[in-house]
């Protein structure tokens, strides 16, 4: 199981469309949405989240909010952009995979 969050201001709005966003890109690159764990959350909650997960998808906006020491960070400008999504998050989560089989 792989554990996503998706970080925004509020944790209501945008990180629920990222997460459509996430599940779209990641069925269409052949994964098995059983696999996922999705979580939304505002800033101060992800920080929380972040203990727990292996991915937190968020903004430039806050990225500075992230612990350097945390889960994969991945930074989408245009959090409603697929193709930007894909383009950052398969790469990141093959390597939580392969870290996940060691």
């Amino acid at each position: 199981m792989v554990k996503i969050v998706a970080m925004c201001g509020s944790g209501i709005g945008s990180s629920l469309l990222v997460i459509m966003g996430i599940q779209r890109v990641l069925k269409k690159n052949g994964y098995n949405e059983q696999d996922f764990q999705y979580e939304q959350a505002d800033t101060q909650t992800g920080k929380g989240l972040a203990a727990t997960a292996d991915i937190i998808v968020t903004t430039p906006a806050f990225e500075n909010t992230l612990d350097k020491d945390g889960p994969a960070a991945v930074i989408i400008k245009n959090l409603f952009s697929e193709p930007e999504i894909e383009e950052k998050l398969i790469p990141v989560l093959k390597h939580v995979l392969a870290k996940k089989k060691e």
